[in-house]
């Protein structure tokens, strides 16, 4: 009898399309979260109710602009790398609020804005290097 062998393919986009969905679906279910919720969440955050409705209404519509980027049968390179951009911008202006003192967030509103800094500093690296690793394929 002969041997069977199972080839496993990867495609050099994979980590790049499961970065931009982790990143969207992350951002739409945060966006849901704060529309829902900015009345309830503005008090415990210190962060006033129109900022959280105004980044809630953003993160689900890029979210779902994120979302269908990594499904398209082709990733538009530059579509990706604006996301990447976008993410570093988030994690720096979401750092900067708390290391400049700006607004009055309650220190459970920093924990959350380093938070979403950190976030968006990871998922920004893994989505260059998924950028990174296709181009080479």
């Amino acid at each position: 009898m002969a041997a069977i062998r199972h080839t496993t393919t990867t495609r050099p986009d994979r980590l790049l399309r499961e970065s931009l969905a982790i990143d969207g679906v992350a951002s739409g279910l945060s966006g849901v979260a704060l529309l829902a919720l900015a009345g309830v969440l503005a008090d415990p955050l210190g962060i006033p109710t129109g900022v959280l409705l105004g980044f809630g209404a953003f993160a689900l519509v890029y979210g779902a602009a994120v979302l269908l980027l990594g499904t398209r049968s082709a990733i538009d390179r530059r579509g990706a790398g604006a996301v990447v951009a976008a993410n570093l911008v988030m994690g720096l202006g979401s750092g900067l609020v708390v290391l400049a003192g700006i607004g009055d967030p309650t220190t459970l509103g920093e924990v959350v804005l380093v938070a979403l800094a950190v976030f968006g500093f990871a998922v920004a690296a893994v989505q260059y290097a998924g950028l990174s690793r296709g181009s080479r394929a």
